[in-house]
């Protein structure tokens, strides 16, 4: 009988998303920080770091849209697929009083699921994260 379980996500830091990740299912965690509606994309960020996100297929209609995709600023959890495009995407004009962030325009989240997270404390998201990544990096130094 073929394993039917499901992949799970592997919560990651916007710090960490890169092309080693290409193809992996992520969890990020962000702000929403642009929607274009046209073409069902929006960008999130977390200080500096941001990432461009596909949500077409979470968003049946981009006109009939979720009320926090309205709300810059609103943190949300995304879970999907990180792809590289070969074209660098078009970033998006930001307004002036727009943090300051890098993002890589090669790089993609193809989003699966896209949810509001009012409550999520991004510091203990990152903190808990990054003492996760510590944690698996002593364990590979160890064998």
């Amino acid at each position: 009988m073929p394993n039917q379980q499901v992949e799970s996500a592997t919560p990651t830091r916007l710090a960490s998303v890169s092309p080693a990740l290409l193809s992996k299912k992520l969890r990020v965690a962000g702000r929403l920080l642009h929607h274009d509606a046209d073409a069902s994309t929006i960008m999130i960020h977390d200080g500096a770091d941001a990432l461009l996100v596909d949500i077409s297929l979470c968003v049946r209609n981009a006109w009939r849209s979720p009320p926090w995709l309205r709300e810059s600023g609103t943190i949300v959890v995304l879970v999907g697929y990180v792809e590289f495009s070969d074209d660098p995407l078009p970033l998006p004009v930001l307004p002036a009083h727009a943090p300051l962030v890098n993002v890589n325009p090669h790089l993609v989240l193809r989003a699966i699921i896209a949810e509001e997270a009012p409550d999520l404390d991004m510091s203990l998201w990152n903190r808990a994260i990054q003492a996760r990544e510590e944690l698996t990096q002593g364990q590979k130094q160890e064998l």
